[in-house]
């Protein structure tokens, strides 16, 4: 026998010797390893602690005050971000968004402006004139577009009407083509449309029917282009053959609303926000949209994942801190302390959750503020939801007290208070780590539920059930779907939950800890 390198040579056989290590695992580490093999478990448990930390981080966030309204961007959409300019590559910025009733289609229509900052005009002579905000004494730069609207019968267009009028930004639609030719065209064959322009110009067309327009179309030419310089305003004709319109950067770390980190220090810095240097009131940085009043939804959102996420956990604390006292009581003493207090909570079992949550809420003042209508939630759904736990905890109080080390206990004379904190009841903790994960999203939904029916949290303050509300309407359903955001949330945070206690009841297995 040869022992070269670690290995032992015997005859022609060749094998190595196999070191082994001893390692103790706690009972605790023997869980966090089972619990880290449910792949679904530990991605739920990190979603969790990211909307966790979005709460707790709300004010740092949210680049607008949550309360703030904005009547010029109801029902805004989702701020369009863009990384080029003019065919270039450029840090992300945002242009001013304007709302208005659509004069074709009357309906709530949004489009971008295009300030101009720089233009470069072509006079009828061949002179080329450059003209720049704040440089050589410019103070403004508009334009005068001429609207001309037109309707298509027998494929052929009609001039209908033209309505001189004067602007301030390029207008809507216009882009560097448009602009170019110095005309924007739109055309529409919506049954709205047909209907309007068929009341004002059937007769002269000898129209008998709407459907005979078979289009609308409203092209919009710039005339001139208005100048104010040195105080004075200069009127020109030209093409305009090259222009630079104002860009609004989109900035990390930037100072926009005053609000408190931890409800306790002010802070007026947050993630993100965009840099409105000349304070145009129609530049916003909405993410996830706007909603009926202008207000930001995604900074909403992030301040009702306070109420949400917290009225879940809070109440579970006090649902189970209640199961734990009558359910040890009844498991423990019996008799009729035991039929008593089984006896009471069987019959709010008996009572459907909802209509019991309902029932409790009406009881009380409508007109509440909301931070008491949270303060009552918080108690209502933990009185709702002891009743069940306790019975599962008499349960197990009575297969504990059967024990030996209980009748020990029992023995030696300690106090039946002592017996029951001590011995008895730190053995159901295991059920009640795994109970209290998938009795979270039946909270959450609970508030969301009263709040969706307005028996909830209250305007001004928001809360995920709160703002689903709001989008209940068909019209808003088709017309602003990112209101149903919060409805995502809910969905996603009921999910993480019970799959983190889904991967809890495996890792607490005994049999899954090797």
């Amino acid at each position: 026998m040869v022992e070269a390198n670690g290995k032992v040579l015997t005859g022609e056989v060749e094998t190595e010797e196999v070191e082994f290590q001893e390692k103790y695992l706690s009972r605790g580490q023997l869980i966090w390893r089972a619990f880290l093999k449910h792949r679904l478990g530990v991605v739920a448990l990190v979603i969790l602690i990211i909307l966790y930390i979005i709460a707790l981080f709300a004010d740092f966030l949210s680049p607008y005050n949550p309360l703030e309204q904005s009547l010029r961007h109801t029902y805004a959409p989702p701020t369009k971000i863009y990384r080029s300019y003019k065919g270039q590559r450029v840090g992300a910025y945002v242009l001013p968004v304007i709302t208005f009733v659509d004069k074709v289609t009357y309906e709530r229509t949004y489009r971008e402006m295009l300030y101009p900052r720089r233009v470069v005009v072509e006079k009828p002579n061949g002179e080329r004139e450059v003209y720049e905000l704040g440089k050589d004494g410019v103070e403004s730069i508009r334009f005068q577009v001429s609207s001309i609207e037109s309707i298509k019968i027998n494929g052929e267009w009609f001039d209908v009407k033209k309505s001189p009028r004067t602007t301030d930004y390029l207008l809507f639609g216009y882009n560097d083509e448009a602009l170019s030719k110095g005309k924007s065209r739109f055309e529409t064959n919506s049954a709205v449309a047909q209907e309007v322009y068929f009341k004002a110009y059937g007769t002269r067309f000898n129209l008998t029917d709407e459907e005979q327009i078979e289009a609308v179309a409203i092209t919009e030419t710039i005339d001139n282009i208005i100048v104010r310089k040195d105080g004075r305003l200069q009127m020109l004709t030209g093409k305009v053959i090259d222009f630079d319109y104002k860009t609004y950067p989109v900035k990390w770390f930037i100072k926009t609303w005053n609000g408190k980190l931890f409800w306790l220090f002010p802070l007026n810095l947050h993630l993100f926000g965009v840099d409105n240097y000349d304070n145009n009131p129609y530049v916003k940085l909405f993410i996830m949209g706007a909603d009926l009043f202008g207000r930001d939804v995604w900074s909403r959102i992030v301040f009702a994942s306070r109420i949400s996420l917290s009225i879940g956990f809070i109440g579970m604390v006090i649902t189970f801190a209640l199961a734990m006292v009558f359910g040890g009581i009844s498991g423990y003493y019996g008799g009729l302390v035991d039929e008593a207090l089984m006896r009471f909570a069987e019959i709010i079992m008996s009572i459907p959750g909802f209509y019991l949550l309902i029932m409790l809420r009406a009881m009380l003042p409508l007109d509440l503020p909301s931070t008491q209508i949270y303060v009552l939630l918080v108690f209502i759904l933990a009185f709702i939801g002891w009743a069940g736990t306790s019975r599962v905890i008499r349960g197990m109080v009575l297969s504990i007290r059967q024990r030996e080390f209980v009748e020990a206990a029992i023995a030696i004379g300690l106090p039946n208070s002592k017996v029951l904190a001590r011995h008895i009841l730190p053995n159901t903790a295991t059920y009640l780590i795994v109970a209290s994960t998938l009795r979270i999203p039946g909270y959450i939904l609970g508030e969301a539920g009263l709040s969706f029916l307005g028996l909830g949290i209250r305007e001004p303050y928001a809360s995920w059930g709160l703002m689903l509300a709001q989008a209940q309407d068909v019209y808003v359903i088709t017309r602003a779907p990112w209101l149903l955001i919060p409805g995502l949330f809910i969905i996603i945070t009921c999910l993480a939950f019970n799959t983190v206690g889904d991967a809890l009841r495996d890792a607490l297995d005994p049999r899954s800890l090797g």
